[in-house]
């Protein structure tokens, strides 16, 4: 018995998960990659904001250990691929995704610990897209300042270096954390500290901003979500702020705002 709560304590601090992710009708795909890794398991590479993923309790880099009960922590990338789309070819009772953060996975596998899906915490995507998913503002980055209270012991995110040790993605907002009464997301990738643009830097340098940013207790993000991200990247859009403010697509923007305020009054 001790060996068995010693296991379930050391798989929830490995935030071992059962993610179980229903498709939407009004979103393409599950919105997450898979990256083969140089031996299996392999790890989840993406995940696209406001995605059943998201939304169902699946992180970035998190190990692949098991799909809908069937052990994949030994297949070849081209099988997992494969049973990944198969699955969800026919998501009518969603896939389950066995995972563990990849930082805890070799100590764990080295101690002999077995990952029983018995023992995970369990996430299920809503059937239907939130209704915070649905009025997401499209293409528009986000400005969100985070301060600590005499209280506060953190910003209340948790963070993940972007591909390459560059960049850095927002991992998770804890619920009811200075961090989530702003409208910072998961997936958020962070632009711009304090008006710094950091974008391009390594992720250790960033996250060392982050730290200085903490004793300070306020920090200024700017943010975009991993659509916006693709979309300015792909249409030359600029990701600085100050750039961001004096384009062309901005200045439509606000001019649509305008316009769509306007008619809602009328």
């Amino acid at each position: 018995m001790a060996v068995s709560t010693n296991n379930a304590d050391a798989l929830r601090t490995a935030g071992f998960r059962l993610c179980r992710l229903y498709a939407w009708s009004n979103y393409n795909g599950l919105g997450f990659s898979v990256q083969a890794a140089p031996q299996s398991p392999h790890l989840i590479r993406s995940i696209k904001s406001n995605s059943p993923a998201a939304a169902g309790g699946l992180k970035i880099r998190d190990v692949l250990l098991g799909i809908n009960n069937q052990d994949v922590s030994e297949i070849k990338y081209s099988d997992l691929t494969k049973m990944i789309k198969d699955a969800s070819d026919n998501n009518d009772n969603g896939i389950e995704l066995l995972v563990v953060q990849q930082m805890y996975y070799k100590s764990l596998k080295k101690k002999g610990v077995s990952f029983d899906s018995k023992l995970a915490e369990r996430f299920e995507t809503p059937k239907t897209m939130p209704s915070d998913y649905i009025t997401f503002p499209k293409h528009t980055p986000r400005t969100c300042e985070i301060h600590l209270s005499t209280i506060d012991e953190s910003f209340g995110i948790e963070i993940i270096e972007g591909e390459n040790d560059i960049g850095l993605y927002i991992q998770e907002v804890e619920v009811n954390s200075p961090a989530y009464r702003t409208s910072l997301r998961k997936s958020d990738r962070i632009i711009e500290i304090d008006d710094k643009f950091i974008n391009n830097e390594s992720s250790e340098m960033i996250i060392r901003k982050l730290y200085k940013a903490k004793l300070k207790r306020i920090v200024k993000l700017y943010v975009v979500d991993t659509n916006t991200y693709k979309y300015f990247q792909e249409n030359n859009i600029p990701l600085s702020s100050k750039e961001y403010s004096q384009s062309a697509f901005a200045k439509k923007l606000s001019i649509n705002s305008y316009i769509n305020q306007y008619e809602s009054l009328c």
